[in-house]
Order: C-alpha cells, then structure tokens, then sequence
C-alpha cells in the first residue's frame, strides 16, 4: 500500500501530537504514525515544568487539561543522603515574573497524552494507530518518507517532511544518521502510581542518594494518587533484572524521610525506562525534523521534558509549516531556522543539568551543595525556577550568582 500526506510524524506523545495539532491548524495534510494503542501508560514522572500551563492556554488545550483532574504542585523540595535539604515555591511571595503561574501540573501521562492526541485528531490530523515505523524512503540524500507495518501489511507513506517524534531510542533518528555519540552516563527508571489513603501535599519531592533518586509527586486534584519514580545508575542494573519490584521496594527503605505510605509500598505493576544518554549529532537532515526525545537526551531529574518537547513542537512547526505551505522544499537550509531555535531552547538547561548530574554524583559533595542551597533561598529559588522553565538558565549560571554562593555564608556552619 502506498499513500501519501504533506508531513509525516513518526510518534503520538506531547512532541509528536502537538507537532501534528499545530501542523494540521495550519492547514497541512499530516498523518501521525503510533505504533501503539491509546490510551497507554508511559514511564514516566508525570510532571509538567511551571511554564507548561503557559503553553498550553496559547495552544487552546488548558481547559481540556484541567478537566482531567491534575494535581497543582506549589513547589518542590529537595533532599540529600542525610536529610539535609531545602524547598522553593513557584509563587515566591515578592516576585515579578508575570510567567510564574504558582504551580505546576502533575497527572499521568495516559490521560494527558490522549488529550493531546484527540485535539490533533480534532484539527484534522489523520491518526494511525498501531503503525511501526521500520525504515525511512531516502532518494538522492533526502527523506521522502517512511515504510511503516500496520496489522501486518506493509505501508509505504511519502511525504515532503518526516518529523520524528518516537522518543529515547527514535528508530527516525537511526535511520536518518542523526544519532551521536555512544550513552556514557546509563541510568534507567522506575515507575510506580500508587493509590494513597493519606493524601500527599501538594508538593513535589525529589530524595537523592548515592546512585538513586526517588521522586514523588501527587497526580490527581485529591492527592490520593501517587507517582513513585526511581532513577539508579546503572550498576544496580543486575539487581533490577533479577526483581525490580523487590529492587524497588529494597531501594525506597533508603529514604527515610520518604513518607511512610510510600516508603512501605510494594507496587503491583512498574513501568521502566532508559537508558537516558541518548544525544544526537543534528535535530535536522533533508526532508527530517526531530523532536522531543528523539531530539536527544534529558535527563528526567528536572522534570523538564514534556514542556520542552511541547515548545519544541511550537518551534518545528513554525518553520515546518509555512514552508509547506508555501511548496518550499525541507532541505538541511530550510530546516536550518529549527535547529537554531532548538539549540536555543535546549542548550541552557542541559547545561544546568550536567551540573547537577556532577553535584549529585558524589553524596558528600550532594551533601554540601543541598547544605548551602538551603542557607541561600535566592539561589533555591533560581534553581527551581530555571528547571521550572520560568527563568533561562542564565539567572543560575551567572558569574555574579555563582561567586556569591560560593563564598562563605554566616548562616552555613
């Protein structure tokens, strides 16, 4: 079977529905390809940074987000090996940032990712479900599409531009030759949503230990559901083939300060993930665009992947669309606007995370950090708010910032 469409987007998640959403609003003819059914369940921590109810009133979708019964998180707190740590809210009392909403969005990825895919579908994007995307259609050095096997039939699809959208191990990226350097940092997660007698506050928390970290976060609007995500470096990888659920409810005793209902829980079901070091050399090659995951690593830890797979969206489809509609040919030149604006995006805040990866790489030294981080609550604040995407990660980077927090503090013993 062949068809064919003006844009092709390999993946239904947030980058890839919100691609097609944006796209088909502009009047272009775009397929999106999923290999599974929705709604699914997807690891993950289920947490949208602050700046992602922003993004989702200018695309028109908040209200159907709202709907579907979210936690409001306030704010998050940190805490080290020791107990030592610090929180910071969204709505800082005294801050001007018209961006801060006061609170980010929680719930799980089933439900949001529907919710995006029924609003493409309701733009006039053509979904198909169950279409697995197996290699690209390159001519004379450009994509033209992809073949992809649905209910055992092979479907040859072309198109002018192929958006690759299919997450961590984007099988578009593979093909296209834009995948980097081999994984040098290999965590994986850990996904659990428990269901809560005692509601939990309306805060997220992040527990850091040597080679783990445990994020907790509310779901739902009541508090009563939970989700439990356990990032281990990769040596614990052995322990976690031989049981994950026994590994998991193992590594939650480490954290003490975990609240009770939590820490004692052994999950029915785990979702995993990762490995997460996953770069690519280029988000761009003739006739293909990627975004979200496919894009490249992110680290989960700041939580910042669904909101920067949505901008990304935005971004894409700023350049992608016009071009289109204009009969423009996707070459590497034309595409060229979206690199640079994706870099942008993703440039900062990765640097922030490798950062934190270095602090949390050794407890002592995480210790320390989190030590000083509570004695400087402008410092906790930057922090949370860079990783929030309310502030660029600039406002943490800044010589001046870092200097001051580095001298000795007279609150810090």
């Amino acid at each position: 079977m062949t068809a064919s469409a003006q844009a092709i987007v390999a993946g239904a998640g947030p980058a890839g529905a919100v691609s097609a959403l944006l796209l088909a609003r502009a009047g272009i003819d775009v397929v999106i390809l999923e290999r599974a059914q929705f709604p699914r369940d997807k690891p993950c921590g289920d947490c949208l940074s602050a700046a992602a109810g922003g993004l989702l009133a200018r695309l028109g979708l908040l209200p159907a987000i709202e709907a579907l019964g979210p936690a409001r998180l306030q704010g998050w707190r940190i805490l080290g090996p020791n107990g030592t740590g610090f929180s910071a809210a969204f709505a800082a009392p005294g801050r001007a940032d018209p961006r801060a909403a006061g609170s980010a969005f929680a719930l799980p990825r089933a439900a949001f990712d529907l919710a995006l895919l029924q609003a493409a579908a309701a733009a006039g994007a053509r979904v198909l479900h169950g279409a697995r995307v197996e290699d690209l259609i390159i001519e004379d050095g450009v994509v033209r599409g992809v073949r992809a096997r649905r209910a055992g039939k092979l479907i040859e699809l072309r198109a002018p531009v192929t958006v690759g959208a299919d997450g961590l191990r984007s099988r578009v990226s593979r093909r296209a030759g834009l995948r980097g350097r081999p994984a040098r940092r290999r965590k994986l997660s850990l996904t659990a949503h428990l269901e809560l007698d005692t509601p939990l506050p309306a805060w997220g928390e992040m527990h850091v230990g040597d080679g783990l970290c445990v994020g907790i976060a509310p779901v739902n609007a009541a508090g009563t559901l939970g989700n439990v995500t356990l990032v281990v470096a990769d040596r614990f990888a052995p322990a976690v083939r031989r049981s994950a659920r026994d590994f998991f409810t193992a590594a939650l005793q480490r954290f003490p300060a975990l609240p009770p209902s939590v820490r004692g829980h052994r999950p029915d079901r785990l979702l995993a993930s990762g490995p997460f070091d996953l770069p690519t050399r280029s988000v761009i090659a003739p006739g293909v665009a990627l975004v979200g995951d496919a894009a490249g690593y992110f680290d989960p830890f700041t939580g910042q992947g669904i909101h920067h797979a949505m901008a990304g969206a935005e971004l894409l489809a700023a350049v992608v669309g016009p071009a289109l509609a204009c009969g423009h040919a996707l070459t590497t030149d034309a595409l060229a606007p979206y690199a640079r604006a994706h870099h942008g995006l993703v440039a900062g805040p990765r640097r922030v995370q490798r950062l934190i990866e270095r602090v949390l790489a050794e407890p002592g030294r995480a210790e320390r950090i989190l030590r000083r981080i509570a004695a400087r609550p402008d410092v906790a604040q930057a922090l949370l708010d860079v990783t929030g995407d309310l502030r660029p990660a600039r406002a943490l980077l800044s010589p001046g910032l870092l200097f001051s927090f580095l001298l000795p503090h007279p609150q810090v013993a």
